[in-house]
């Protein structure tokens, strides 16, 4: 009997040992767990949505939000840029790569992110460089749809840093309305690998400019002239027309704050930036 006795002693003792124990392995699983989710969710291991780290284990105080594009210029109340009504984004190519060196400069097309139109069938372009290169730059306009491109040529060089405008009438060409186009500067590292291009460019239409828009916009001064084009959807007329004020009037801040508030309006805000700043 004290045989019996002692043994379920023994037993009983053995359970709570054994319960104490898993006890506590499942509160260091758990908080093992929880430090390891908090890792990863910093480390931003939890790509998926419908995989996410535990509630407890994020400390918001930790979490700082890092803006990776330049701040805005500010914004005034009503939209200048109207876009057309049409066809899906994806108009813009490139912008902000450096390709494979550091030291090369940034290359925008200031054009929004869809197909822009404009009046002209002889369009002006307008890009922007991040610092001055003796390297090649190449124009090339192209068809959409089409593989030989219309045109293709170079560019003089050394270009400086800054914003510049290009227009088909330098080289006699002229689009034609309803058709799309494609054109693009291009930045040539090394001329034996064009795979290593920086490119940059925008998508177009020609359309008819509306009678009594081309009434108002005769007589107006480049900002206001620049105000009704946006306000229609004709962007490349708009900065076409305010950049020819700007290269005629360097110090003019107001030129230069509506370009720059053309330029935030679709998305370009390190170079929307740059302008504001030189407008100062």
């Amino acid at each position: 009997m004290k045989t019996t006795k002692l043994t379920w002693g023994v037993t009983i003792l053995g359970l709570a040992v054994g319960l104490y124990s898993l006890a506590l392995g499942q509160q260091e699983n758990g908080r093992t767990y929880s430090e390891r989710s908090s890792l990863l969710a910093k480390a931003g291991m939890f790509p998926n949505k419908g995989v996410q780290a535990p509630k407890h284990s994020r400390d918001s105080s930790r979490f700082k939000v890092v803006d990776t594009q330049a701040a805005p210029p500010k914004k005034i109340s009503e939209p200048l840029y109207q876009p057309p009504r049409r066809g899906a984004p994806g108009g813009r190519v490139g912008g902000g790569t450096r390709g494979p060196s550091m030291d090369l400069p940034l290359l925008y097309a200031l054009v929004p992110d869809h197909v822009a139109i404009t009046a002209e069938k002889q369009p002006s372009f307008v890009w922007y460089l991040s610092q001055a290169t003796v390297l090649p730059l190449e124009l090339t306009v192209v068809e959409a749809m089409m593989v030989e491109p219309m045109l293709e040529v170079s560019l003089s060089s050394p270009a400086e840093a800054g914003i510049h405008m290009i227009s088909l009438t330098q080289y006699d060409l002229s689009l034609e309305a309803g058709k799309t186009y494609q054109w693009f500067v291009s930045l040539i590292p090394d001329p034996t690998r064009r795979s290593k291009d920086i490119i940059a460019g925008g998508l177009l239409q020609v359309e008819q400019l509306p009678d009594e828009l081309a009434d108002t916009v005769t007589p107006a001064t480049p900002l206001d002239a620049t105000k009704f084009l946006a306000k229609a959807g004709f962007w490349y007329d708009a900065m076409a027309v305010i950049t020819q004020g700007i290269q005629a009037n360097p110090t003019d801040q107001a030129l230069r704050g509506v370009r720059a508030v053309l330029l935030q309006e679709v998305g370009l805000n390190i170079v929307a930036q740059v302008d504001q700043q030189r407008g100062l």
